[in-house]
């Protein structure tokens, strides 16, 4: 996972506004930092999301999301909203 892709998919799960505030507020204890403080430190926005997705409690299906054809997102995104 690129950087573009981590943000890309934050975007996709969380929306912009709730996945900023997130990645910026949310204390991923595996880490020991937010999202942007172990993006900071180098840590890898693949390992970063994974640790998003389960801390924030999210389906397991968005895991994966960065590498999903448009069709499958689109099935992704009507679920999440139910």
């Amino acid at each position: 996972m690129t950087l573009s892709e981590f943000w890309d998919a934050v975007d996709e799960v969380f929306g912009a506004t709730l996945g900023r505030s997130l990645t910026a507020d949310l204390y991923l204890p595996a880490l020991r930092a937010t999202c942007v403080e172990a993006l900071e430190q180098g840590i890898s926005p693949d390992e970063v999301w994974g640790e998003l997705v389960r801390e924030s409690g999210s389906d397991e299906a968005v895991r994966w999301v960065h590498r999903m054809n448009s069709k499958d997102r689109e099935k992704l995104r009507r679920a999440i909203r139910r």
